[in-house]
């Protein structure tokens, strides 16, 4: 008798051991990158060049705001100011495109450095540094108010394959059904000697400097996704990657993700 109790005390003890092990692990288990809901990021794009004069203070309030988590900050280097005796380093067709687009959209006149575009809805001289914190505090109160109704990006890193999903998502307002996805690849930080023109003899530093703009599909409300390889996304590895999912191909910004694959 006394051995048979003594067995059941020694059992109850493991069970009671086994179901507390098993409670932590549920509390420390680590979530899947889909189950993760951040903060709905505010997209900040600044147009600049190596050859503006004045486009140093926009790149350094550029500089502070990629440091917050709730922002993507991003720097393109425009190619039109070249002719100006320094050939900009960084500078691609694809990011005057980009903001070509951009003005055809907001019903600008033509473009500028430094331009700052908020969420693909608001410009302003990007050395205006209490403007645009205002707006960007503004954005990000208006984004809050419709989050749980936008879609979710998530990525799923397998090797040299990414699984990218946009989930579904309520039009709202004027949205239209039809959206771009955007994936950028960016460096985090660059170092130029610039020998001539405007900004001759200075050494300047650059962050989150896009390197890549490709199109890669389209959403149209519904759930959607795609398996790229790396080299889909760009010719080299880049430091990270963004992807903007934008009304027609410049319109408002829907939604954006961050992607660090180093």
């Amino acid at each position: 008798m006394n051995i048979v109790l003594q067995m059941f005390r020694i059992l109850s003890v493991f069970c009671i051991v086994t179901i507390f092990v098993g409670f932590a692990s549920v509390l420390h288990a680590k979530p899947s990158s889909e189950a993760l809901i951040e903060a709905p990021l505010v997209v900040v794009e600044l147009f600049t060049s190596q050859g503006c004069a004045s486009c140093p203070p926009a790149d350094a309030i550029l500089t502070e705001l990629s440091q917050k988590d709730d922002i993507l900050a991003l720097s393109y280097f425009v190619d039109y100011w070249n002719y100006l005796g320094w050939e900009d380093t960084f500078a691609g067709k694809d990011c005057t495109i980009r903001q070509k687009k951009y003005s055809r959209a907001l019903g600008k006149s033509g473009v500028y450095t430094p331009q700052m575009i908020v969420q693909g809805t608001s410009d302003i001289v990007g050395s205006r540094g209490k403007q645009i914190h205002e707006m960007v505090g503004s954005t990000r109160q208006k984004i809050a108010l419709t989050a749980k109704d936008a879609p979710r990006i998530t990525f799923d890193p397998m090797g040299d394959m990414i699984d990218l999903k946009v989930s579904a998502g309520k039009p709202s307002g004027s949205r239209p059904k039809n959206a771009t996805i955007w994936i950028i690849g960016y460096d985090y930080e660059k170092s130029v000697d610039i020998k001539w023109g405007e900004q001759g003899g200075n050494v300047r530093h650059y962050r989150n400097v896009v390197q890549s703009i490709k199109r890669i599909g389209s959403w149209m409300g519904e759930e959607i996704k795609l398996t790229l390889s790396k080299k889909d996304i760009g010719a080299v590895p880049y430091d990270a990657y963004a992807v903007i999912l934008q009304e027609d191909e410049t319109g408002p910004i829907v939604a954006a993700a961050k992607l660090t694959l180093k």
